[in-house]
C-alpha cells in the first residue's frame, strides 16, 4: 500500500534549492519542556536555539558551566494577544529554563551571561533583569530537566549548587603535589540481600549536587546539607520542604538497573530523612507530591522494575504498593518518555498514562485502578506546566488528553468523560506534537498552549480554547524556510522475508518528475520505528538531522520501521532493510543501482553491520558508531563504565555475557566480517566520543588491511552527537556526506 501524505500549499514555483546553513540556522525549541505561560495567561517564555550559536561543542560542560546542548539558547517572550515576541536574553551565551513566579510578578531562569551558570530573575514590571545571587548553579542534568522552583509565595527558589569541583575539572592543588597519579578501580559484589548496593558508577560525580535556597528580597544563599545525585526535586505545597529523588547506584553492572532514594529535605536546613530506598527508576523517571501534602507518587521503571505504583507516606514513611495489590502493571507515561502521575485537586484520585491507555488509581482504602479508556491510542495527559495536577475544564467532569493514530500517524486532542470514560476527539491532523516539548495550560482562561509541526512546516506555538474550535498560530520561528519545495511523502507498507507487516516514509526529491529513477538514501535505526517521524519537520526527531538536505539534492529517501525480535539483530536487520527497499524500487521511482545507506549512533552500528551482509549498497556514511561487540564490551571509561549492560541487555541484545554467548557476539560484530565489505564507507566520530574513537579506528584499519574504499573523518572537540557541535563542524559534517553520496551515487 501506498499512501501520499502531503500538506496542502506546496507548489512547484517555490524553490528547490535548500543551504545546509538554512537548516542549521533555524531557530528550534529547546527540549525538554520550552513553553511556560503567565499565571495570568498573557504572556509566554519560551526558550529557542539555534545551531549557528554553536561556538564550543565538546563534552559534558561550556567553559561557563553549562552543557554543550543547551548551547545558544535563549529566552524570548511571546505576548499572547498580539503574538509579539522580543528577546529577554539577547547575545547573552546560554538562557534556559524560565520559571513564572506564582504571583506571576517576576520569570527565573538559568543563564551564563556573566560567564558562569547562575540564576536570574526578569521583574515583569520594571523589564528589570539581574542575577538572583551570586553563586553558581549546578547544571547537569538538573536543571536540564528541572526548573528553578518557587515557593508557593513568590519569595524564594530552590535551586541545585554544584560540589566545588566538578567531575573532569582538574584540583590544581593535588596536581602540583609530589603524590602518586593513580586512578583504582575495584569490582564490587552485587546488590546485598537487605536490598542496598555500592555499586556507584563514576560517571554519575558529575551529578553531585546541594539542593539551594535563595531568598529574592536579599540575594541570599542557603546551601542545605548533605549532597545528593538527584534525579529531580520537588517543594512540597506548604513550601516548606524539598523532596529529593537521589541516584544511589546500579543493581549490577550487567542490570542497566538504576536505584534512587527518596529524601524528605527541610528547606529550614534540619537533617533530611529518607522516605524510601531503593527505587528503580530511569533517569527520565519522575514522582509527584499530592496537593494536601500527605503522599508522594511514583511507578518503577527500568529493565528490571516490573512497573509498579507506590504511595509514601510523609508523615509515616510507610510505603504502600498499589499495583501489587491489583495485580496490574503501570508505568507512568508520555509517549515513550517517563512522565509524572498526576493527582486529582482533592487527592483523592491519581491518573497516568500507561500502555497507551488512561488509568485512575483512587485513593480510598480498597486503592481501586480503573482503566478509563480503551481503545483509544492516549500520549499524554494535558496539565499546566510542572503541575502535579491534572488540568479539567469543567471541574473535574473530565479531561484533555493527546491522542495518536498508529497506522495514519496523525495526532489529535480529545476529551475524556471521567464517568463513563466516553472519548470525545476535539482535533485530528496530520501534525506532531513532540513530547519533548510541553504543553502549557492558562487556568484562568482555560487556554491551552502547544508546540506543533508537521513535514514541510517548522515547529511553532498556537493557542486553542478547551474545545479546540478556536486555535491560532502565535509565533513565525522560520519564515524563510517556509518558500522551500521540500519534495513529497509516502507512507510505503510491506511485507517481510517472514511475513510481517512493515511501514516506513518514503520521500521522493524536491526535483521529482513522474517516470524518472533517483538514487535512494535508506536511513536506519534498529529496534525504531522511523515512519512515527513522518510529522517531524525534516522528517527527522533531531534539527541538524535534516532528511530534506537529501531530497533537495535529488536524492529519494526511505525511512523504514526496524523492529528487532531476536538475538541475531544483524541478520534479522538487513532482511527487513532489503525487503523494504525492493518494495520502493518496485514503486518505479529509485535506480536499484544506486542505493546508498546511513546511520548515528546504534544506527550507525546497524550500517556496519547490513554491509557485511549485502553487496547492493554503492555507498554508506556510519557516524558515532561501534563495530565490535566483544571489544565494546570489555571498554572501560575514564570514570569506570563500561558497555556490559548495554551489550547484554540494551541495544546490543546479546541476551548474555561474552562467555555465555561468545559465537552470537561474533556473529554480530561487524569487525570480524569486514572481508565481505564492498561497500565504500564513510566513518565519522567526534574525538570526544571515547567509545566510538576506538570502534571507528578498528573498522576503518580492518578495511584499510583489506584494501577496501573507506575514509576515516575525524572533528576534533566534539562528543557523540553532531547536534551538540560547533557550527563549522556542523557544516563540514553535512558537507562531506552529501559530496560521499555524490561520489558514488550521481552517474
Amino acid at each position: 500500500m501506498i499512501r501520499n501524505v502531503n500538506p496542502p500549499g506546496v507548489t512547484p514555483e517555490q524553490r528547490c534549492s535548500l543551504e545546509i546553513e538554512d537548516i542549521l540556522s533555524m531557530e528550534t525549541f529547546v527540549r525538554p519542556g520550552s513553553i511556560a505561560v503567565s499565571p495570568n495567561g498573557r504572556q509566554l517564555a519560551i526558550t529557542v536555539q539555534s545551531h549557528s550559536r554553536r561556538r564550543y561543542g565538546g563534552s559534558i560542560f561550556l567553559p561557563t558551566g553549562i552543557p554543550p546542548w543547551l548551547e545558544g539558547s535563549e529566552i524570548w517572550i511571546v505576548e499572547v494577544e498580539s503574538g509579539n515576541c522580543h528577546n529577554l536574553t539577547p547575545n547573552w551565551g546560554t538562557s534556559f529554563r524560565p520559571s513564572w513566579s506564582p504571583d506571576g510578578s517576576s520569570l527565573a531562569f538559568y543563564s551564563d551571561k556573566n560567564g558562569t551558570a547562575q540564576l536570574w530573575i526578569w521583574e515583569c514590571g520594571t523589564e528589570q533583569l539581574y542575577p538572583a545571587c551570586d553563586s553558581v548553579i549546578q547544571s547537569y542534568p538538573p536543571a536540564l530537566k528541572v526548573p528553578p522552583r518557587w515557593t508557593p509565595d513568590s519569595k524564594q527558589i530552590v535551586f541545585t549548587l554544584p560540589p566545588k569541583t566538578r567531575s573532569g575539572e582538574k584540583d590544581e592543588s593535588k596536581a602540583a603535589s609530589l603524590e602518586a597519579s593513580v586512578r583504582i578501580f575495584r569490582s564490587i559484589p552485587k546488590i546485598a540481600d537487605e536490598g542496598k548496593t555500592d555499586f556507584m558508577p563514576q560517571s554519575s560525580s558529575r551529578f553531585l549536587a546541594n539542593i539551594g535556597v535563595v531568598t529574592i528580597a536579599t540575594g541570599e544563599v542557603k546551601k542545605l546539607e548533605p549532597q545528593f545525585y538527584p534525579l529531580g526535586f520537588l517543594i512540597s505545597p506548604d513550601g516548606t520542604t524539598a523532596a529529593v529523588m537521589s541516584f544511589q547506584g546500579l543493581e549490577s553492572v550487567e542490570s542497566g538497573q538504576f536505584l534512587f532514594n527518596l529524601y524528605l529535605l527541610p528547606l529550614s536546613g534540619e537533617p533530611p530523612r529518607c522516605l524510601a530506598e531503593c527505587i528503580q527508576l530511569k533517569y527520565d523517571s519522575e514522582f509527584s507530591w499530592s496537593p494536601d501534602g500527605r503522599y508522594i507518587a511514583y511507578t518503577t521503571d527500568g529493565p528490571k522494575a516490573l512497573g509498579e505504583l507506590f504511595i509514601v507516606s510523609v508523615t509515616s514513611g510507610s510505603v504502600r504498593n498499589l499495583t501489587a495489590e491489583k495485580g496490574v502493571q503501570l508505568r507512568s507515561k508520555c509517549g515513550s518518555r517517563s512522565a509524572p502521575l498526576l493527582w486529582s485537586e482533592d487527592s483523592r484520585n491519581l491518573f497516568c498514562v500507561s500502555g497507551a491507555n488512561l488509568w485512575q488509581i483512587s485513593m480510598t482504602e480498597d486503592g481501586a485502578i480503573r482503566k478509563v479508556t480503551d481503545g483509544l491510542s492516549v500520549i499524554r495527559i494535558i496539565r499546566s506546566s510542572e503541575a502535579q495536577t491534572v488540568w479539567s475544564p469543567d471541574n473535574g467532569q473530565s479531561i484533555i488528553v493527546q491522542t495518536y493514530q498508529v497506522q495514519s500517524k496523525q495526532e489529535g486532542f480529545a476529551r475524556i468523560d471521567l464517568k463513563n470514560g466516553e472519548a470525545t476527539q476535539l482535533i485530528e491532523e496530520n501534525y506532531l506534537y513532540d513530547i519533548d516539548l510541553n504543553i502549557d495550560v492558562a487556568p484562568d482562561t482555560k487556554r491551552i498552549f502547544y508546540i506543533a509541526e508537521d513535514r514541510t512546516h517548522p515547529a511553532d506555538v498556537w493557542k486553542a480554547d478547551a474545545s479546540f474550535q478556536s486555535r491560532r498560530q502565535l509565533t513565525r520561528l522560520n519564515p524563510k524556510i517556509e518558500r522551500v519545495n521540500f519534495g513529497e511523502a509516502q507512507i510505503v507498507s510491506w511485507k517481510t522475508f517472514d511475513g510481517r507487516d512493515l511501514q516506513g516514509v518514503l520521500l521522493l526529491p524536491a526535483s521529482y518528475v513522474s517516470g524518472e529513477r533517483y538514487p535512494l538514501i535508506t536511513k536506519v535505526y534498529g529496534g525504531s520505528f522511523l515512519s512515527d517521524q513522518l510529522n517531524y519537520f525534516g522528517v527527522s526527531g533531531s534539527s541538524y538531522d535534516n532528511m530534506y538536505l537529501l531530497t533537495t539534492s535529488g536524492y529519494a529517501v526511505f525511512l523504514p520501521d526496524l523492529p528487532i525480535k531476536t538475538h541475531s539483530p544483524i541478520q534479522e536487520l538487513t532482511e527487513i532493510v532489503l525487503s523494504g527497499v525492493d518494495r520502493v524500487i518496485d514503486l518505479g521511482i529509485v535506480d536499484a543501482e544506486r542505493l546508498g545507506i546511513m546511520g548515528h549512533s546504534y544506527g550507525g552500528y546497524c550500517v556496519n553491520g547490513i554491509i557485511t551482509q549485502t553487496s547492493r549498497f554503492r555507498a554508506a556514511v556510519s557516524s558515532a558508531s561501534i563495530c565490535n561487540l566483544v571489544s565494546f564490551y570489555g571498554f572501560l571509561t575514564e570514570e569506570g563504565d563500561s558497555g556490559i549492560s548495554w551489550v547484554e541487555t540494551g541495544q546490543g541484545r546479546m541476551g548474555g555475557s561474552l562467555w555465555e554467548q561468545r559465537e552470537r557476539y561474533i556473529e554480530n560484530s561487524p569487525v570480524f566480517h569486514l572481508d565481505k565489505v564492498e561497500t565504500p564507507l564513510l566513518l565519522i566520530y567526534g574525538e570526544l566520543d571515547s567509545s566510538a574513537a576506538g570502534q571507528a579506528g578498528e573498522m576503518f584499519s580492518g578495511l584499510r588491511r583489506l584494501d577496501k574504499k573507506v575514509v576515516l573523518a575525524c572533528y576534533l572537540g566534539e562528543d557523540h552527537s553532531p547536534g551538540s557541535w560547533r557550527y563549522p563542524n556542523a557544516v563540514d559534517f553535512w558537507q562531506r556526506v552529501l559530496a560521499w553520496f555524490d561520489e558514488h551515487l550521481k552517474f
